[in-house]
């Protein structure tokens, strides 16, 4: 049961009505004043069970109680190994701790005219050491800093008065002391030449957890005191040496435990620059345009070429920069819009007069080459010696989603030809390059990192990227559905979802279809032995992986409250769509499940997916069972499936780890993912 959840976090994790701790403290004493608290008109809200005594575990207390005949000085059963006692009006008593106790808190309430409650603590001699008389409603009092406590002794002020009206507590006393630090390893993946590698899962077998390197290719986990296993590198695209380090009975930190890790099996890196050199390669892009959409790491661009007959972006209207032979002016953006490149966003940007855009600085070079190109954050729509000043114009405008800026009508330097081209910043990363008439026989096209000529230079032939248009920019789908109770009820039940990657992996399209059983039969699954509000690590055998928004895992991890995460375990049960969206996750059905008196969840590996099945769950606080399924396919398909549901608040989808996006819209999934 999580009770716990339904009280005020002043009052911690739990109904605390008295608590004794053992605690670190100073021979000084001190009595903290008692202070207003809202709490319960009676301990019964609770639900207690009255038992006579009860020993936590090894904090064990006696509880001696003499009064009236209404008398049931009790010790009752709350949760996870804590206890509330409380005594009636005009009742006496004392508690008496095995192990004494150096902080002591506990609820206290006298509501009767003048009071004439008193808690008085008690040194192992039976000396009072301190004391409080009690007076109004529900208060939380504190003893410390007094040495040992071995009792309390509960009862009236000695003024004649009736004793205390009500008392409660529950009492965790004797605690063992703080386990010893866990061992850590730590250590960083590297290439051979000491560069960190990030973004490297470490998987820690048998219970040791999972770790991911920092952008240096540091990591760092805690194991259990000693934890024996086999710890294990993972990212798409490399190798390690070594593969793997096994460990046996880790009681002290080790450091040092680094991998080597090489780069195999990647495409190679598309620059995307073009040197023209003259008669020998002739300006090829005339008539054409270039559309360079970010990857969604932001370090690199997808291309594609097209044919044209006129700029994409009408010039006219366009403000006239004024620029001169081999000038330079910045262009400041208004209100918050950015562009972007190479994954860095700026709120303007520099046009120079020789044919190209930069970004931290301005430039002014006119001799083309390729360590000029590259050595700014550059787009060159043509970089070669231009002159505005005998010819033309270089104008910029607004579009509707950007901006842009067009060379119309440019000669070279000393010359009286002409040479139209345009480049285009898209609010959303987008860069687009376009060219008309160019008389100019060499010069550079293309996008620079601004790092210097990459070593593995190789030049692309920006004509051959493609020639079909690009794609229409697809309906943005949050692929998330929340419920809302009786407002909005649950209308997936015997449906079943498919979400199916988008060529770039970015996102995801949707098919719905009606099902009478679950897709994977869930017989001869392994009992995952989750609980409530619990989570556990499940690691793929045969070398398998799954994948969600691109993102390749040998790994991941099942909440009991319906979901499966990647990154870390979670045990959060708020179903709120900031928690959804907070990290890479599935949500089947996202609610506060439990499995401790009925249900089960088991998971499944076949040789194309691995099933994970939440098999007659019921909610925490509805005994209704939920019938649900996440299938994820080792080609990076996802699917959802739901069988009976009696949850009506809750959410399903998928999310990218990325936050709640501000444009978030809910998708319904039954009504868009139905056939037509």
């Amino acid at each position: 049961m999580n009770t716990s959840r339904y009280i005020p976090r002043g009052l911690w994790n739990y109904a605390l009505c008295f608590v004794a701790l053992i605690a670190l403290t100073g021979p000084n004493a001190a009595l903290a004043a008692p202070q207003d608290q809202q709490f319960f008109t009676s301990f019964e809200e609770l639900g207690l069970r009255v038992v006579n005594e009860h020993t936590i575990g090894q904090a064990p207390f006696t509880a001696t109680f003499a009064g009236n005949a209404g008398f049931r000085g009790t010790a009752a059963l709350y949760r996870s190994g804590t206890n509330a006692f409380w005594i009636e009006r005009g009742e006496t008593g004392t508690v008496t701790f095995q192990q004494p106790a150096t902080v002591v808190e506990f609820y206290a309430r006298d509501t009767i005219s003048n009071g004439g409650g008193k808690v008085e603590a008690l040194d192992s001699g039976e000396a009072a050491v301190a004391s409080f008389d009690l007076t109004g409603n529900w208060r939380l009092y504190s003893f410390s800093n007094l040495g040992p406590i071995k009792s309390l002794r509960l009862g009236n002020n000695g003024n004649g008065l009736s004793g205390i009206d009500d008392f409660g507590f529950t009492a965790m006393v004797g605690m063992p002391p703080e386990p010893p630090l866990s061992p850590v390893v730590s250590g960083r993946v590297h290439t051979f030449d000491g560069m960190g590698i990030g973004n490297v899962i470490l998987i820690f077998t048998n219970g040791g957890g999972v770790a991911i390197t920092t952008n240096k290719g540091d990591y760092t986990i805690e194991v259990p005191d000693g934890w024996s296993g086999t710890a294990t590198p993972f990212k798409d695209g490399f190798i390690f040496e070594p593969p793997d380090r096994s460990y046996s009975n880790v009681i002290s930190s080790m450091a040092g435990q680094d991998y080597e890790a090489l780069e195999v099996g990647l495409p190679v890196k598309d620059f995307f620059t073009e040197e023209f050199v003259s008669d020998e390669d002739v300006f090829d892009l005339m008539n054409r345009s270039i559309i360079f959409s970010p990857t969604p790491d932001g370090t690199s661009y997808a291309a594609k070429v097209r044919d044209i007959s006129y700029l994409p972006a009408d010039p006219a209207g366009g403000i006239n920069l004024g620029l001169d032979d081999d000038d330079s002016k910045f262009v400041k953006l208004t209100g918050s819009e950015t562009v972007s490149i190479y994954g860095s966003s700026f709120t303007g940007f520099y046009v120079g007069s020789n044919g190209y855009i930069t970004f931290t600085e301005g430039g002014r070079e006119f001799a083309e080459s390729l360590e000029k190109h590259f050595d700014l954050l550059r787009v060159s729509g043509l970089f070669r010696d231009l002159d505005p000043s005998a010819g033309g114009q270089v104008n910029w405008m607004y579009t509707a989603d950007g901006v842009v800026v067009t060379w119309l009508e440019v000669p070279e330097y000393g010359t009286g030809n002409s040479n139209t081209f345009q480049i285009e910043l898209f609010f959303d990363g987008k860069i687009r390059i376009s060219w008309l008439e160019i008389d100019a026989r060499g010069g550079i096209a293309g996008l620079s990192e601004g790092k210097g000529v990459p070593p593995d230079f190789v030049e692309t032939d920006l004509s051959e990227l493609s020639t079909k248009p690009p794609p229409p920019a697809p309906i943005t789908d949050h692929l998330t559905e929340e419920f809302l109770s009786n407002g909005d009820r649950f209308d997936l039940e015997y449906a079943s979802v498919t979400f199916t990657p988008t060529s770039d992996r970015t996102s995801y399209t949707g098919s719905l279809e009606d099902i009478t059983r679950l897709p994977t039969d869930p017989f001869g699954g392994k009992n995952l032995g989750l609980r409530d509000d619990n989570f556990v690590q499940v690691l793929l055998s045969k070398q398998a992986r799954v994948r969600i928004f691109d993102q390749s895992f040998p790994t991941f991890f099942v909440g009991s409250n319906g979901y499966i995460t990647f990154i870390r375990g979670d045990r959060d049960f708020s179903q709120t769509l900031a928690e959804h969206f907070e990290t890479l996750r599935i949500s089947g059905l996202y609610t506060d499940l439990t499995t401790t008196h009925e249900g089960v969840i088991t998971g499944k590996q076949l040789t194309n997916r691995v099933a994970i099945t939440w098999q007659a769950v019921p909610e925490f606080s509805n005994t209704s069972p939920n019938t649900f399924q996440i299938e994820m396919f080792y080609d990076g398909r996802i699917r959802l499936s739901w069988l009976e549901i009696g949850s009506r608040k809750n959410i399903v989808g998928l999310s990218n780890g990325l936050g709640v996006s501000p444009d978030f819209k809910e998708t319904d999934l039954s009504v868009r993912y139905a056939k037509p």
